[in-house]
């Protein structure tokens, strides 16, 4: 009759099982944990350059993360200064 099946996911960061949560951690706690140690190994910002024009922007690791990046979001964002 109908059976529910739940998966459970498990923590990257404390290693716990869950069901609702971010895509790769539990709570906001270890979502902003791993934020914080992706920002140390890559850094606060990406060069992301316009396939189009060709210029860079400097968008925040934590947008991508986040909220994904768009062609069109490009322009929210200032351009790389070397």
């Amino acid at each position: 009759m109908g059976d529910k099946v739940i998966h459970l996911r498990t923590c990257v960061i404390c290693g716990r099982a869950y069901i609702s949560g971010y895509r790769l951690t539990c709570s906001k706690e270890c979502h902003e944990k791993l934020i914080g140690i992706l920002i140390k190994e890559f850094g606060e910002y990406k060069k992301v350059v316009d396939a189009e024009t060709g210029k860079a922007y400097k968008v925040p690791l934590r947008d991508i993360i986040e909220k994904g990046l768009k062609h069109e979001d490009l322009k929210n964002y200032p351009l790389w200064r070397d």
